[in-house]
């Protein structure tokens, strides 16, 4: 018995229908692959990356590590370092071990290296005027050595390293200072107040007894009245001298 073709029809359709419904998810399912094989790989090419440490390496050799793993490298900070040699790095950012994206950029900071300070001009200076313009400069005083010198006791003769020289900051500073003539003349400080005698004789090395008194002079207190050695006399430095004064201890 044959069927007639209005029985057949609906499932004509149905087959229609369906065939539509597959090539439609068949459609998607390449669109689907076209993305996630072609598109997606252009835009993010690779996993992400694990930062390096490079602290400590020459600023060269950083970003050739940086960009051979897709990173970006920028300077960032300069700064002075004591014991880092100009060019080391000496902090990034993000730090050692941050995972990012590739292409991130990498910020260095960087030593320029030490410190340098100029010996400033210290000959003819006291030893405590010298020891200030060194703090100055951000320099420190090392060993103070005494020599034998027509010049005033306690005067700078020479530094080491020399003025003029430039050197890393904090840099000890040695002094040479005068301790006076080997053997000197002995000064007149008859009529002077003690106080300006008693500075005038240990600037020139000498050793000052504790001061007698005369009472019975007519002079102003504090006046030294009387002196040994007497003016004139050769003395060697560090000799005592003996001062008579006027008033009472």
């Amino acid at each position: 018995m044959t069927r007639s073709p209005s029985r057949r029809a609906p499932s004509d359709r149905l087959r229609r229908i369906l065939q539509y419904v597959l090539l439609a998810a068949a459609g998607f399912m390449l669109a689907y692959l076209l993305v996630a094989f072609a598109i997606i790989p252009d835009d993010v090419a690779s996993a992400d990356i694990t930062i390096p440490s490079v602290v400590g390496l020459t600023q060269g050799d950083a970003e050739r590590r940086l960009v051979s793993l897709g990173l970006s490298p920028v300077l960032g900070e300069s700064r002075f370092s004591g014991d880092a040699p100009k060019s080391t790095v000496l902090g990034q950012e993000p730090s050692a071990g941050t995972v990012v994206a590739p292409g991130a950029t990498v910020m260095l900071d960087v030593s320029s290296g030490q410190q340098r300070s100029t010996i400033p001009g210290l000959e003819g200076l006291t030893r405590d005027n010298a020891s200030r313009a060194l703090a100055e400069a951000g320099l420190q005083l090392g060993q103070v050595e005494e020599q034998s010198s027509d010049a005033v006791r306690g005067e700078v003769l020479d530094s080491r390293p020399g003025s003029g020289q430039v050197v890393p900051r904090g840099t000890r500073v040695d002094l040479v200072v005068s301790a006076g003539p080997a053997e000197l003349v002995m000064p007149d400080v008859v009529g002077r107040d003690v106080t300006s005698a008693r500075s005038l004789l240990e600037l020139l090395g000498l050793a000052l007894d504790e001061p007698a008194y005369d009472t019975l002079s007519t002079l102003p207190v504090g006046t030294v009245v009387a002196q040994s050695p007497a003016a004139g006399s050769p003395v060697s430095v560090g000799a005592a001298v003996a001062l008579r004064v006027a008033g009472r201890s």
